[in-house]
């Protein structure tokens, strides 16, 4: 009796050690493996999963920092206080805050394909320096730009495509037209301050309230062009030239 008791003992004992290893393993295979960046561009799931993974690890650091300084949390929840507002390319490529130095509450910025500026964007820009009272505004171009590559070399683009390249265009006649003799390289690089500047000009023209607010001193206007290799920004227009 005593041994077949102590088979049932040693019996329960084996199978606990067989369920704990078991459960192990199973805990070990569920744990997920963080996706990569190289994984997030090999279809839209893989994208959204790698999009929320940073924005976890992000949001940690975002965390950590407010609870050291509740004073900038506070801050950010009061209201938005930017000192430039930008109107920018959206290009992926276009390093806008690492440029700057720029950090939250910084930078009102409103990214278009080209740099464009449309109606959204001056209403946006009007809103920044009417209601947030920012005193900067910037026009960003960017060399190898692509939209103004596409409407430079008329390339057939579907969709709402070609209405943006359009308004690249005049940009790029003034450009060829004044770049007689340039080569390819120069023209395009040409062909893309003088977007930057036709943007600053859109703003001017078609914005009353940009108008007046940089004839009464209150907006500080300029426009540039972004180097991607070193970051530099190569100023076209500063505040105070016409």
């Amino acid at each position: 009796m005593q041994k077949v008791y102590n088979s049932r003992l040693i019996l329960i004992a084996a199978t606990l050690v067989i369920l704990n290893a078991a459960f192990g393993i199973a805990a070990q295979k569920v744990e997920p493996t963080p996706p990569t960046r190289e994984q997030a561009v090999t279809s839209p799931t893989a994208a959204f999963e790698y999009f929320r993974f940073c924005d976890e690890a992000s949001t940690k650091k975002i965390r950590a920092t407010m609870e050291n300084n509740p004073e900038y949390r506070q801050s950010l929840l009061t209201g938005q206080s930017p000192y430039v507002a930008i109107v920018g390319c959206s290009d992926s490529r276009v390093p806008y805050s690492e440029v700057l130095g720029a950090k939250s509450n910084d930078v009102f910025a409103v990214n278009i394909a080209g740099n464009v500026v449309s109606d959204d964007a001056i209403a946006s820009i009007e809103f920044a320096v009417k209601y947030l009272k920012v005193p900067l505004v910037v026009v960003l171009g960017h060399d190898h730009c692509g939209a103004v590559s596409a409407c430079m070399n008329e390339a057939e683009v579907g969709g709402a495509l070609p209405q943006l390249i359009g308004k690249i265009r005049p940009a790029v006649q003034s450009a060829t037209k004044a770049c007689v003799g340039c080569d390819k390289e120069a023209l395009f690089s040409a062909c893309i301050a003088a977007n930057a500047k036709l943007g600053l000009e859109e703003l001017i023209n078609r914005s009353p309230t940009i108008r007046t607010f940089a004839k009464e001193g209150k907006i500080a206007l300029a426009c540039g062009v972004i180097d991607l290799s070193d970051g530099y920004i190569r100023w076209i227009v500063t505040p105070g030239e016409k």
